[in-house]
């Protein structure tokens, strides 16, 4: 099983970190692999600066990659820029790791803590000892508090946990069967 992520997601995901402009050079980039920061700030019309720090952001969380070469004549560094979609792979699943855990530990507090509330939208649930603290009396609008049953919220967070673990879990799967075995040298 050959593990893709398409185009589209790719450009959603550079822009969710870089903003619009980050979508546009990985788009670029996807079309035209191994181009010049100077070629992409002439086709995309940025300041070079601007494709510079978009490229090393995109860079730092490994969605893009770099081959350096120097200019024969001048000996100036050169980058060209290619999309990475193994290192993409490997952001999504560091941070769908990471979303699990704050999952957990969310479910974790809604479990071991009791919450009150006076049943007003925008409001927020008090937990048993700022109830106390305000006489279980809402500080917005004073209304009493009532004990908040959050059986519901624990449920969705189960069920979302669960999600993300068989999720990870086929990602993983699936990495590790591309993975060709590692001869060991004699």
């Amino acid at each position: 099983m050959l593990l893709l992520v398409d185009d589209d997601t790719i450009i959603e995901l550079a822009a969710l970190i870089g903003g619009e402009e980050a979508g546009k050079v990985t788009k670029y980039l996807l079309k035209k692999p191994g181009i010049t920061d100077e070629a992409l700030s002439a086709i995309l019309k940025l300041d070079v600066r601007e494709i510079r720090r978009i490229l090393h952001k995109l860079n730092e969380q490994g969605i893009l990659y770099y081959e350096l070469t120097r200019d024969k004549e001048t000996g100036h560094r050169i980058f060209k820029w290619y999309v990475g979609q193994e290192q993409v792979i490997g952001f999504i699943i560091t941070n769908l790791k990471k979303i699990l855990e704050r999952l957990r530990e969310k479910l974790e507090y809604e479990r071991t803590h009791q919450f009150y509330w006076c049943g007003a939208p925008g409001h927020r649930k008090l937990l048993f000892e700022e109830a106390v603290d305000k006489l279980f009396r809402c500080p917005i609008c004073d209304k009493p508090l009532q004990p908040y049953d959050n059986s519901e919220l624990i449920k969705a967070l189960e069920w979302k946990i669960s999600e993300i673990e068989k999720y990870l879990d086929e990602l993983t799967k699936a990495r590790k069967v591309e993975e060709p075995p590692v001869e060991k040298k004699k």
